[in-house]
């Protein structure tokens, strides 16, 4: 029996909305790097109160759409890190820092976007499931107590799911929502356990 394609798309879309739950993206981060917790950061009696500076990067140049939501989400990590209290340019207090810190994140875009994918094959995702990577790489640099410390070279990646693609149980899947933050999170407290551990930050 053939079908004529607005039959097809009919189907297409009832099935899309009665799985729209099953649709909904996932998203587990990259072994880049090994898990890390707030509790692994040692905390400072008094944090240092360092001006947050911060630039989104997306292949090396930068996006300035993209320095909010860093901004917000780097300010969030370091305040619960407990070694670092930010400082924002535009804070009424801002003159009192003791330094800066500035947190570069560099995305690598990821050729094979949803919207390329969606295009090539005609149907939504979740028919055929697809695993799409946003990988980043991250640079800190704090100056304070007359010295300047940097780590550069840090890098990972969150993995989102669309459609029916299976993830092994050892996983932790997530929100996508959820990704970004939880990435950033890792590599910020990687910087600052590397910090540490060299008693470069007494």
């Amino acid at each position: 029996m053939n079908f004529s394609p607005r039959v097809i798309l009919t189907s297409l879309i009832v099935s899309s909305t009665l799985m729209g739950c099953a649709a909904s993206p996932k998203s587990f981060l990259g072994a880049s790097l090994p898990t890390a917790t707030f509790e692994d950061v040692k905390k400072r009696d008094v944090p240092l109160r360092l001006k947050l500076i911060v630039e989104f990067q997306r292949n090396g140049k930068h996006f300035p759409k993209g320095d909010v939501p860093l901004r917000d989400y780097a300010t969030r990590i370091l305040w619960e890190s407990g070694v670092i209290a930010p400082v924002h340019m535009l804070s009424p207090d801002a003159g009192e820092e003791e330094g800066t810190v500035k947190v570069v994140l560099n995305n690598i875009a990821d050729s094979g976007t949803v919207a390329a994918e969606t295009a090539r094959t005609g149907f939504p995702l979740w028919l055929v499931g697809k695993t799409i990577t946003d990988a980043y790489e991250m640079s800190m640099v704090i100056t304070a107590q007359g010295r300047t410390i940097r780590r550069s070279g840090i890098n990972h990646a969150y993995h989102t799911v669309i459609g029916s693609v299976e993830i092994p149980e050892r996983i932790t899947v997530f929100p996508s929502n959820q990704a970004f933050g939880r990435m950033l999170r890792q590599m910020i407290l990687k910087a600052l356990m590397d910090i540490q551990k060299s008693g470069e930050l007494s």
